[in-house]
């Protein structure tokens, strides 16, 4: 690094030479956008518990939102009576619910809840604006700009124990720093110091990850966003699943695997939505600079919906926590045992011509 000395001198003569002021200013960015497929996934959850004698079963599915990396988003939810409802959170994410009363005797003791997610996925690069291009994305909302701010549920950053840490990591905006070089750098820090790790119970919560050195694609991007919205960026994670099929006997670790992932995208002003994929840049990207899963999106993953921690009010048994939403929750009353309990899962997906 030059001496302060030098570097006033290349300044001066550069200025000298007739450099404008705008040739350092900081480098501009643009997303480039491609529609690449239309998808239908159908996701497909049975539980049997035989000696359950169910009286009334109160389902939820996440309605797949409206984002830059999807579009002409459809939920339906093969449940009768099934209809909208709403997140209790601060939230307010929209819902399919279904109160199904259990008429029949297959009802008695099993349900089979299907869902079916359609949906235009757009791949996402982070370019480097030309000279001249003008920038065309609307701000935030005021409310958009809340919720991806917010210190909520597993994103929690305000504690001592995880503001030490911001600090001692460095993970503090500089003031002349902008939003995309600090995002950048604190994903190939965390992609330094962590590492990929699943278990089906583990605790997500950023306090817990910073300090733990691995988690899963959850844990990861939860981390990310708290890290960014610490800092006054807006950040959100995006739960959902692949847009390709689970395959037979695939696993994680030692739990059946149907294409579960978590990711996360920030926002920078006049850019956008930046999508950000932690846990695939630590687990396959060996390039160089480990960049390769940093403002890149193919088009190939389907949000079911926004961020974890749901509230729902299930009316018969009151309000209950959901941490994701990534397959259906549901409740039971009624009498019995809830032992012996199987389930079975499908995710299929279909590509449309």
């Amino acid at each position: 690094m030059p001496s302060p000395v030098r570097f006033f001198a290349v300044f001066a003569s550069l200025l000298s030479l007739g450099f404008p002021a705008s040739a350092f200013a900081q480098v501009q960015y643009k997303i480039e956008t491609r529609e690449v497929q239309t998808v239908t996934g159908t996701l497909v959850l049975s539980t049997n518990m035989p000696d359950l004698r169910a009286k009334e079963w109160i389902a939820f599915a996440a309605v797949a939102p409206e984002l830059p990396g999807q579009r002409k988003c459809k939920t339906s939810l093969d449940l009768p009576g099934a209809e909208t409802a709403k997140d209790k959170s601060d939230l307010g994410r929209s819902l399919l619910m279904a109160r199904v009363p259990a008429k029949t005797d297959d009802l008695k003791s099993a349900l089979t809840m299907k869902i079916h997610y359609t949906a235009t996925l757009y791949s996402r690069e982070l370019a480097v604006a030309g000279d001249g291009e003008a920038a065309n994305v609307a701000p935030l909302t005021a409310g958009e700009r809340k919720a991806a701010l917010a210190e909520q549920g597993d994103i929690d950053f305000n504690g001592e124990g995880f503001q030490k840490w911001l600090k001692d990591a460095g993970y503090t905006k500089r003031k002349t720093e902008a939003e995309i070089p600090f995002a950048k750098r604190v994903f190939l820090g965390i992609r330094d110091s962590h590492t990929y790790e699943y278990t089906p119970a583990m605790d997500r919560k950023a306090s817990t990850v910073c300090d733990g050195g691995k988690s899963d694609c959850g844990g990861l991007s939860i981390l990310y966003a708290a890290v960014l919205r610490a800092n006054g960026i807006p950040c959100r994670t995006l739960f959902g699943r692949w847009a390709t099929s689970a395959k037979a006997d695939e696993k994680i670790g030692d739990s059946a695997y149907y294409q579960w992932h978590v990711k996360a995208e920030f926002y920078a002003a006049k850019v956008g939505w930046v999508p950000v994929d932690l846990a695939v840049s630590i687990l396959h990207d060996k390039s160089s600079d480990g960049l390769a899963n940093f403002g890149h999106d193919p088009g190939d993953f389907l949000t079911q919906h926004i961020d974890a921690n749901f509230q729902v009010d299930t009316v018969a048994l009151g309000k209950q926590s959901i941490h994701n939403l990534q397959e259906p929750a549901f409740w039971v009353s009624g009498a019995g045992k809830t032992t012996k309990r199987t389930d079975t899962e499908s995710w299929v997906v279909q590509v449309k011509k």
